[in-house]
């Protein structure tokens, strides 16, 4: 696991270490070939020259990522009870599963919009899905076809990569997350699982790009 817990604010945003990810204008796959940043390289996927280094991740959801590290890496008055946490570490797990559902979100519309569903019917699908295990699971299901599981298979089999360890770290945060804002129970959160959300942010940005690759692009690529 990469310590990306080690590099302070001061020296570099996490956001562009972890979200490099550039997308083709064309085929829109998304990789991390950077001489896609030259005006006319072409694409390795579908030949087409680029005008211009386009971002897969959006402003906003990379600068989730710098606010993740900031957040892990401020300070917070020292409190007179030996057993509390500080309120770093709580927030840290709060913003990654903010990061989380935000990446998943934008994967589902982006899916939804490429197949042309009605954009009345897409957001009353979010309305109906609102909560996160909703989306990870009945919504996830019903856009790409396939479970969250057997998702992360197909993108085994394809890439070689296994995203099983980050799908669970996910899981644990949600439900570090809930029981903290419904419980206000801290006690299992420790310093070394906020240190993982910080390290697992790659191989989070990761996934969904390929999430994108196995369900979204093959659309966009048929219909060219």
């Amino acid at each position: 696991m990469c310590q990306l817990s080690h590099i302070e604010v001061e020296e570099q945003p996490l956001s562009t270490l972890v979200c490099t990810h550039l997308i083709c204008q064309t085929c829109e796959i998304i990789d991390n070939d950077q001489d896609r940043q030259r005006t006319g390289h072409l694409c390795s996927t579908c030949g087409t020259p680029n005008e211009c280094g386009t971002f897969a991740f959006t402003p906003d959801i990379r600068n989730l990522a710098d606010l993740i590290q900031q957040t892990y890496h401020s300070h917070t008055p020292q409190t007179t009870f030996s057993n509390m946490l500080p309120g770093s570490d709580i927030a840290t797990i709060l913003f990654y599963c903010t990061l989380r559902e935000c990446l998943l979100s934008s994967f589902l519309i982006k899916n939804l919009r490429t197949r042309k569903i009605d954009s009345l019917l897409i957001e009353r699908l979010l309305d109906d899905n609102k909560l996160a295990h909703q989306k990870f699971n009945n919504l996830f299901c019903s856009v790409t076809g396939t479970k969250w599981d057997k998702a992360l298979t197909a993108i085994h089999v394809r890439t070689g990569q296994d995203f099983k360890r980050v799908s669970q770290h996910m899981q644990e945060a949600a439900k570090l997350r809930n029981d903290f804002l419904h419980n206000g129970k801290f006690r299992y959160i420790d310093k070394s699982f906020s240190e993982a959300c910080i390290n697992t942010l790659g191989e989070l940005f990761d996934l969904f790009a390929e999430l994108h690759n196995e369900y979204n692009h093959p659309i966009i690529k048929q219909a060219l």
